[in-house]
């Protein structure tokens, strides 16, 4: 028998998924599990349920959203020997989610997936000494984190962002920004910039381009000129409302590296893995390679 240690957040996502919790639990008992459940208690509380408990168990579960996991992933990689992470997405945009291969359709699949799936190491990113899961961003949507409401984000889900972002896309100012990787130096004015290790952010399939490899060393680095007309502000508004950032090709800069420097003339409020990461002038980002394990549906 499995011992597991299931950690979730009950602030996520809306109220009627925590109205099936024991079928979650049953569901995991029944893959020959014993669960002790622990409802986490503060913001950074998943991170620190696992440094503290994590070595009397066999496996780790988390259910919550980007963050939860966020959190979670964080304090797994402050041991020595991280523990192995199953997660059950229930958050409000379940972004990360879309890297597992998991089934999304039922919560009681998703439990059994959570300890009977298969494990995959992944990258971490490193945001001047501090980690994050899957991206860290400024600009156009990035400001969406600090100022819609947490009520709002579990009432209308997706749809809370981009009704905020088109509400207020006219009024979105550009950043100037050096952005310095390898032996190369970028400088000019953006939108929103991102540094990620995902193959989806804001629900966008294919953001970033490419079908990134989440375990080969690199993170991708996307930057979005600004809008400079009627025609860019409607395909930046389609773009959102199809949720196909292909739309915007002509507006976006990427590339790959383990390493970049973003210097900006002011500082930026930056997110990280979508909660707020603070205000910064200068920052490091830096790819660790290989530093953790997580569950996928195969």
């Amino acid at each position: 028998m499995k011992h597991v240690l299931f950690i979730y957040n009950r602030h996520a996502g809306k109220n009627k998924t925590w109205a099936n919790l024991s079928d979650m639990i049953n569901t995991m008992t029944e893959q020959d599990c014993l669960i002790t459940a622990y409802p986490t208690q503060y913001r950074g509380d998943a991170g620190d349920a696992i440094v503290r408990w994590s070595s009397a168990f066999d496996q780790i579960v988390v259910a919550g959203g980007d963050g939860t996991l966020s959190e979670a992933i964080a304090g797994a990689t402050r041991l020595p020997e991280p523990p192995v992470i199953g997660y059950i997405p229930v958050g409000t945009t379940n972004d990360f989610s879309k890297n597992l291969d998991l089934p999304l359709d039922k919560l009681t699949e998703l439990a059994a997936t959570a300890v009977t799936g298969v494990p995959h190491t992944h990258d971490l990113g490193r945001f001047n000494g501090r980690s994050f899961l899957y991206v860290a961003a400024f600009g156009a949507f990035t400001e969406i984190a600090y100022s819609t409401p947490q009520k709002a984000k579990n009432l209308l889900g997706y749809n809370a962002y981009i009704l905020e972002v088109v509400k207020n896309l006219a009024s979105i100012k550009p950043y100037h920004i050096k952005v310095e990787w390898e032996d190369q130096v970028l400088e000019g004015d953006y939108l929103y910039g991102m540094v990620s290790n995902t193959t989806s952010v804001g629900r966008f399939r294919n953001f970033p381009p490419g079908n990134p490899d989440l375990s080969d060393g690199l993170l991708e680095v996307t930057l979005i000129s600004p809008i400079r007309d009627v025609k860019d502000m409607e395909e930046f508004s389609r773009a959102l409302l199809m949720t196909d950032p292909s739309i915007l090709n002509s507006m976006m800069t990427t590339f790959s590296t383990a390493k970049v420097k973003i210097t900006a003339a002011a500082e930026l409020l930056w997110t990280l893995d979508g909660e707020a990461g603070g205000a910064h002038q200068t920052v490091e980002i830096e790819a660790i390679p290989h530093a953790y394990t997580i569950i996928h549906g195969k």
